[in-house]
């Protein structure tokens, strides 16, 4: 009996320590700098050091551990009443601030009380399977009255909610903190008997609890905050168990010593994810970077003073697309009878450099430079205008990645597209609206092209959706519908506007008039690829067919439609 039960509460512990850590570190990631993800994480964290110590205890026994296990609960249980409102009834936290003030200061003076003291729990040595019992004083009472005013506040904000009308209930945080309360309940009596009380009956509440906080918190993430997907938690949580796994069964056939493998264990974890902390904390900086600079290049696409020479607007240009390919510069070179001559660069080949002329068909987007222009020069793009070649744009090598993406010379492509807009409106004499006026439109239209380039993870959700045109409710539960935002009393309804939506988007790609019978345009890929490909159900092969067009350059073609339907749903205002 008295091995089953040590079994027990070594599997408990062990559970409860991985869970909790893995959960700490792994909602911090996906919710950092939330608020709630912050007091969860340090709730369960504190949790985790509470089970590790429980298990070490087991098999090495180290005076004061029981002390520490209990700070380390009474840390855990301040920070989960100060997270309660925030996950309960948002609306009254402010109301009730000073009770949150008073449990801190009340947590403090009690983990002041504990820590160092040794002689205050009974046979700590010995009380290996038990709750640790305290000698009845000034320090029992203090522990005591700390746990009972936690437990009876936790309750109290759970019954605001019904003050304050909240509708949608977060049921796992509440199952959570009625656990933990139950283990307030049966750990405060349990200092005190003369009879001891199995330890495993209050860790398998805390452990039972944490499982459901983090759910909890995971919900609010997802449903509130819009941070991550539910689905990730178990794919998540599979892989660290393997991983974890692995390293625990190396660290015993090493080491064949109990401690060894559940310090391992921990490490596993933690190491584990924290990588993945750290990898989420530094994506949210470059994002919130883009996001800061992506403002400055909004403000730049509203300056169309009709002062900025021809020269200006291609160095803006070019300045913008060399920040967002993370390249060491760029540069335009316009044809001037059978040569190429610089007129634009940044950071890039002198300006009036003569480049000689490289004959290409309309179809061949991007080529390598020559020998001479590779040390500078990693890719250039030609610009067509209407099957004429006006214009080289050049960008120089990644000052920080290895090598270029497919989506960055792709933006690469669509940009030497709009300059040859540009340089083709500037050489005309004469238009039907006003000619600055043009020029300021492509202009503009240049740098929204830079400005409003997708995220890929956006594009992925964007050619997911679309390949699941036809399926309503497959849309109704995408990613994209919920990037969107989009509304609807079911998700039905929602597949439904998404479906529109991106109907819409191609149909914007269509250029004016009646689609050609025979040989199609080149405006006309765009739209043909998406319409074909994702409204007639056409394969990929039969659709290059009818466009006269190579793989290489259908997938490109298809990769910059993909950008401009993207765009379109960014673009579009939403009620």
């Amino acid at each position: 009996m008295q091995n089953t039960l040590f079994a027990a509460t070594f599997v408990v512990d062990y559970l409860g320590m991985g869970i909790s850590l893995w959960l700490a570190l792994y909602l911090l990631a996906r919710g950092f700098p939330s608020r709630v993800t912050i007091r969860a994480a340090i709730a369960l964290f504190t949790l985790s050091v509470f089970f590790l110590s429980a298990s070490i205890n087991l098999y090495l026994q180290i005076p004061g551990s029981t002390a520490i296990r209990a700070i380390m609960l009474t840390i855990g249980l301040a920070v989960w009443r100060d997270l309660t409102p925030n996950i309960i009834s948002p609306n009254t936290h402010n109301k009730n601030e000073w009770i949150v003030a008073a449990i801190y200061i009340f947590a403090f003076i009690t983990a002041a009380l504990l820590f160092g003291t040794h002689e205050v729990f009974i046979q700590e040595q010995t009380n290996l399977l038990f709750v640790g019992r305290m000698k009845l004083g000034y320090q029992y009472t203090v522990y005591a009255i700390y746990l009972w005013c936690v437990g009876l506040s936790i309750l109290y904000s759970l019954q605001l909610r019904r003050k304050t009308g909240v509708e949608q209930v977060n049921v796992y945080f509440v199952v959570a903190s009625i656990l933990i309360v139950s283990e307030i309940a049966y750990g405060s009596f349990s200092l005190a008997l003369t009879s001891p009380s199995p330890r495993i009956i209050q860790d398998a509440l805390i452990t039972v609890g944490v499982i459901f906080l983090g759910i909890s918190v995971a919900r609010h993430q997802t449903l509130v905050e819009r941070r991550t997907a539910l689905y990730e938690l178990p794919i998540h949580a599979l892989v660290t168990f393997i991983i974890t796994s692995v390293y625990v069964v190396i660290a015993w056939e090493w080491s064949h010593m109990m401690t060894a493998v559940i310090l391992t264990a921990y490490l596993a974890v933690f190491t584990h994810s924290l990588y993945g902390l750290v990898s989420e904390i530094i994506g949210t900086l470059a994002a919130k970077r883009e996001s800061e600079y992506r403002q400055q290049l909004r403000h730049l696409e509203k300056d169309t003073s009709s002062e900025i020479t021809l020269e200006t607007r291609l160095e803006n240009g070019l300045k913008l697309l060399s920040e967002i390919l993370e390249a060491s510069g760029g540069f335009v070179a316009t044809r001037h009878a059978d040569e190429f001559i610089v007129t634009a660069s940044f950071h890039s080949l002198d300006v009036k450099t003569t480049l000689p002329k490289v004959e290409m068909a309309a179809d061949n987007d991007i080529y390598a430079p020559p020998e001479n222009l590779a040390d500078a020069v990693a890719w250039i793009a030609p610009a067509f205008k209407d099957a004429e070649q006006l214009a080289l744009v050049g960008i120089g090598h990644p000052r920080e990645k290895h090598h270029y993406s497919a989506d960055d010379l792709d933006l690469l492509t669509e940009a030497a597209s709009r300059v040859a807009s540009i340089l083709a409106l500037s050489k005309t004499q004469s238009w039907e609206s006003d000619p600055r006026a043009s020029l300021e439109s492509e202009s503009a239209q240049l740098i929204s092209t830079l400005v409003t380039n997708p995220d890929p993870k956006f594009l992925k959700m964007v050619e997911d959706a679309l390949r699941n045109l036809s399926d309503i409710i497959t849309l109704g539960q995408a990613p994209l519908a919920d990037e969107l935002k989009i509304s609807g009393a079911t998700h039905i309804d929602r597949g439904k506007t998404l479906r529109q939506d991106l109907m819409d988007a191609i149909n914007a790609l269509r250029p004016e008039g009646t689609r050609p019978k025979d040989s199609l345009p080149r405006e006309w890929e765009n739209y043909v690829i998406l319409h074909d490909a994702y409204i007639e159900g056409v394969q990929n092969r039969e659709v290059m067919m009818r466009l006269y067009i190579s793989e290489g350059t259908f997938n490109r073609s298809r990769r910059k439609a993909l950008r401009g339907v993207a765009r379109y749903l960014l673009e579009k205002p939403r009620s």
